[in-house]
């Protein structure tokens, strides 16, 4: 799937400024362990608190560009914990039908972050030829997920899953369920889920 990494450091850790696949492609599962991501559009003081105390390691935040701009305590706690994040996009047809919208996000999640997103997904998991194209310009990698657990029923996980837990004010999963589902499961970076190996850092003296 994935050919090439080229790693930089940035405050004690490391952050990927290449691709992960070698053509534009929708990075859907991986061959060991399992990741979380949660796709965040609400930021409450409940979920502030919570994402404060959660433990390494972190699940990959999928947030999108609105939250992003009224929320600073997030980017804060997000820069401050250097918990990875991605941007999470609008819908599909969105898109299409508004064509220079995605590098505006992009542009966007750049600014606040300091950084481009590495990962990207659209709120439908939809990626059509005008998203695809643009994001491999950009060098983002498409992530979508293998498992998406909403708040009804239990998912039954597998090696190289990928989990979605969607965080909004219209549709979210508590938090005692995000808990109970990090508690019940080991989830790891999702590069290693990907590529089976982790990533190490040290301090400067």
């Amino acid at each position: 799937m994935a050919l090439l990494l080229v790693f930089t450091p940035s405050k004690n850790s490391m952050l990927e400024v290449f691709r992960l696949t070698d053509e534009p492609n929708v990075i859907t599962k991986g061959n060991y362990g399992m990741s979380l991501t949660i796709d965040l559009s609400f930021a409450d003081a409940e979920f502030i608190e919570w994402l404060n105390e959660v433990k390494t390691p972190y699940p990959l935040l999928m947030v999108d560009t609105d939250l992003l701009k009224r929320s600073p305590t997030l980017v804060k706690v997000i820069q401050s914990k250097n918990i990875p994040i991605g941007l999470l996009g609008r819908s599909s047809d969105f898109y299409v039908s508004n064509p220079s919208q995605l590098e505006k996000d992009i542009s966007t999640f750049s600014s606040i972050m300091k950084h481009p997103p590495l990962w990207f997904r659209t709120k439908d998991y939809i990626f059509l030829p005008e998203v695809t194209k643009i994001l491999w310009k950009e060098q983002i990698n498409m992530l979508a997920a293998s498992k998406i657990q909403t708040s009804k029923g239990e998912l039954r996980l597998s090696k190289g899953d990928i989990v979605s837990i969607p965080y909004h004010q219209e549709e979210r999963l508590q938090l005692k369920r995000i808990n109970q589902l990090i508690e019940n499961n080991t989830f790891q970076p999702i590069e290693e889920t990907i590529f089976g190996y982790s990533i190490k850092t040290k301090k400067s003296p």
